[in-house]
This record gives C-alpha cells, structure tokens and sequence, in this order.
C-alpha cells in the first residue's frame, strides 16, 4: 500500500507532551497541524482549550490524554479527567491500559479500567495504549483481546518515551484484531518501509515524533 505524504499525515497524530512543554510548543504544533493536515494534535492537558481552539475550522481534531504513562490511576479519576477533556472540546482520549493489573493476571480489572473511560466518554473514541514492547508476544495478543472486550475503538501500541514498536508486535496485534478496531502504532518509528510494513497488517493511525514525520512524508512523496 504506497501512500503519499499528505495520505500519511491524515493518519498522524500530531503529539507534543513533554513534561517541559510549553504554550509556544503549542502554537508550533498547531502551526504544523495546519499546514500538513494532521489527523489530530495532542498535548499537556493543561492546554486542550488551546489545541480546541487552534484546530477549529480545519480537518484536524484536538484529542487528550487521561492518565499517566503505566495507566496505574483508579478507573473513576481516569473516567474524570477523560470526560472533563471531552468537555473542553477534545474529540477522542487516549488511556493506557492498567500495566499493573496486567502483569498481575487481573484482567477483568483491566477491561473494567478500559470499559469505564469508555463509558465516561460516550460515543468519543477511545484508543487504548498496550504499552507492546515491554510485552511477551502471547502478552501483546492477550491485552489486545482485553482492549477489544473493553469497548476500545483503537488498540495504540505504545506511548513511546523511549519504547520501540517492532513490525513483529503489530502483525501480532493485527492477527488477534482480525480487522474488529483501529490500529494505532506508535514508538520508535522512523522510516517509511516501517510505515508500509504496517499499513498492509492494518495500522490505520501513526505516532510518530515531528522530526521523523517530515523525513517519512518526504520519502513518500519522493517515491
């Protein structure tokens, strides 16, 4: 599936979350979502009045985060700070899955977790972040199963930070998914064999950090 820059950038989520970033981190990105059309932009939490506002009248939409980065946060202040984003004007959240009930074994928990974010949003989607490169490929099939139980509409691979989504994790995700949600692949991505590898095992939404981005969009349209 050879796709063009702008094709790529329609898929992109457009992310800007580090713990120093700043209102001027927020008008860069939103510069840049403008410009390149990116599917949403995301930042602190803090700002999605901000990112709202900046992306009104374009095709791009503000999303929002809810919790941390090990998803450990009790189901109901997840469902909180989810549903006050929704409220401010984001159109879709990212949660991660709880990693601690996880690796525990306590997965009704977990679907529970993700089914009460869900439920705090209503028909806003919802992509669930499995945390993959710290996983057991049978773990990676497993948790993707529970993000489908949960009422998910996106199963998102990784937060990044440093993680790295392997081709290997998402065609294990894919054969689990069978086409059921979306797929988000996301951490370490950085070229665009990467990317067309993972379009034919059906990602259909990408995080990938800015710098990268531009050098993958620029190699597709150069093709």
């Amino acid at each position: 599936m050879a796709i063009t820059g702008k094709e790529f950038c329609r898929m992109l989520d457009g992310t800007s979350i580090s713990p120093l970033a700043t209102k001027k981190d927020m008008e860069d990105l939103l510069d840049l979502a403008r410009e390149y059309e990116f599917y949403s932009v995301i930042g602190p939490r803090c700002f999605v009045p901000m990112l709202v506002a900046g992306v009104k009248g374009t095709s791009t939409i503000a999303g929002s985060g809810c919790c941390g980065d090990d998803g450990c946060e009790p189901a109901n202040i997840k469902a909180i700070a989810a549903a006050n984003s929704i409220a401010l004007g984001a159109q879709e959240i990212d949660m991660v899955m709880n990693l601690h009930y996880f690796k525990s074994g306590m997965y009704d928990e977990v679907v529970e977790d993700i089914a009460t974010v869900k439920y705090a949003i209503g028909d806003h989607p919802l992509k669930c972040i499995i945390e993959s490169p710290v996983l057991t490929d049978e773990e990676i099939a497993k948790a993707t199963e529970l993000v489908i139980e949960g009422g998910a509409q996106y199963v998102k691979t990784s937060i990044g930070g440093g993680h790295v989504t392997t081709i290997h994790q998402v065609e294990i995700v894919s054969r689990v998914n069978r086409g059921r949600i979306g797929i988000k692949a996301s951490g370490g991505i950085r070229d665009l064999a990467t990317v067309d590898a993972m379009l034919e095992f059906g990602v259909n939404r990408f995080g990938v950090g800015l710098n990268a981005a531009f050098e993958i969009m620029r190699a597709a349209d150069a093709r």
